[in-house]
């Protein structure tokens, strides 16, 4: 899933934008539904998605980014319909809604759902709808435009992104006599080794999954791969040598006790953000989101004075690490698309994107970090990471590759196998599905 698993639930207190700038920020052009004139009935755009109720995501979007849409479009209005269960609930309706000729206008979606909804037909291909789409493109991370791709041709644009970052315990460094957070791939291992210390049960490394979003920043940064570059094929990069090099490695950390029983995952596990805080893990890799965690729960941990956030440690494939988040696309059924681009290009406009950092969700604006930073001091380490963070693969059965690897690694790690030998079983099986069968 996009963020994947979390999302950053943190609100900026006393940072208020307000409407007025965002009006002054919404698209130049002059909308479709403006053009047939005051008398007309105003268009209705539905838009779906999950923003959280819980805090301040939902009420920012009904209560100031999309008044201020419809003031500076008169003849469009905006119904944003959340859903507050789960994403895959919303899917399922979408499906639904799609089969039955009746979808929204606008959806904001997981990242993993573009491929194949585009694949399907399902989506307005907007990098040749959109008048606009190169300069929106060209103004966000790389990374989060990526997913929206399919055989040559965009079908959505990002609307908030997230990554994860390497979290350090500055006691437990110090004690183990190491001075800083590791900076290369060989040191984050002989770190984890110096800083597991069973008298304490406390383990060097969290890695909290088997899954490709919390293993990728590993494999990617020691210079492996899961598939080519084109998404064709997994021979050679899922098997190859990089790729089987780092995750025997975490394994073999793992066999030794060096990393704890996350990695497993199932009930009973001690995840990172509960084993961070209450020092059983003296790092791990995690989003934003976690630094609320901590603050929130007991013990908590003060970001900057017990606890660091530094970039993934570099390897042969440089500091990489992986793009969360969800983009905005629309249903090839919308009965109102032109005005649906319109409300696109205003959510990537700069003032709607602070205002979405403030109420917790990282701009996918390449420039963003100067004001994120203002936000909160510790979005810093995450907008750099940004820049080097990539998208898991973009393909319509990414859900099925990933739980099929994911079983793979979990194979080995119980020793039913060597990671060489399940990483060599699995791969005809995500050729399979890179084909599409």
């Amino acid at each position: 899933m996009g963020n994947t698993r979390k999302r950053l639930r943190w609100v900026a207190p006393g940072v208020v934008l307000g409407i007025g700038s965002l009006v002054l920020s919404a698209c130049g052009s002059s909308s479709p539904a403006q053009s047939t004139g005051s008398s007309s009935a105003p268009v209705v755009l539905q838009f779906w998605n999950t923003y959280n109720q819980t805090d301040t995501e939902a009420s920012t979007i009904a209560k100031v980014v999309i008044p201020a849409f419809e003031k500076s479009h008169p003849g469009i209005k905006v119904v944003s319909d959340v859903y507050p269960t789960t994403e895959t609930e919303m899917y399922s309706k979408l499906l639904a809604s799609i089969n039955a000729g009746d979808p929204p206008d606008i959806v904001r979606a997981d990242i993993s759902w573009v491929p194949g909804l585009a694949q399907e037909g399902a989506l307005v291909p907007l990098s040749k709808d959109m008048s606009d789409f190169s300069s929106l493109s060209a103004s966000v991370y790389p990374g989060t435009l990526a997913p929206n791709e399919w055989q040559g041709v965009y079908y959505g644009l990002p609307v908030d992104t997230n990554t994860q970052c390497l979290f350090w315990n500055k006691a437990d460094f110090q004690a183990a006599d190491l001075s800083g957070p590791p900076t290369t791939m060989s040191q984050l291992l002989s770190d984890a080794q110096k800083l597991t210390d069973p008298a304490k049960k406390q383990w060097g490394l969290g890695v909290d999954g088997t899954d490709l979003w919390n293993l990728l920043p590993y494999v990617w940064s020691a210079g492996g791969q899961v598939t080519n570059s084109s998404y064709t094929t997994a021979s050679g990069y899922l098997d190859g040598t990089a790729s089987v090099g780092e995750l025997t490695a975490l394994g073999n950390l793992f066999s030794n006790g060096e990393i704890g029983s996350d990695i497993l995952g199932g009930t009973g596990v001690l995840t990172g953000e509960e084993g961070f805080p209450t020092g059983k893990y003296a790092m791990y890799i995690d989003g934003p989101w976690a630094v609320s965690t901590f603050s929130g729960g007991k013990p908590s941990l003060t970001y900057n004075k017990q606890y660091g956030i530094a970039q993934m440690p570099a390897g042969p494939g440089g500091s990489v690490s992986v793009i969360g988040g969800e983009d905005i696309v629309v249903p090839s059924g919308s009965k109102h698309a032109a005005a649906a681009e319109e409300f696109v290009q205003y959510m990537l406009s700069p003032t709607v994107q602070q205002e979405m950092a403030a109420a917790g969700q990282m701009s996918v604006l390449k420039d963003a970090g100067s004001f994120e930073t203002k936000l909160q001091a510790y979005y810093a380490p995450f907008a750099e990471q940004l820049a080097q963070a990539q998208a898991r693969p973009p393909v319509p059965n990414y859900a099925k590759i990933d739980s099929d690897v994911s079983n793979a690694i979990s194979a080995a790690l119980h020793h039913q196998g060597t990671m060489q030998q399940e990483l060599d079983a699995v791969t005809p099986q995500v050729n399979q599905l890179l084909s599409g069968s």
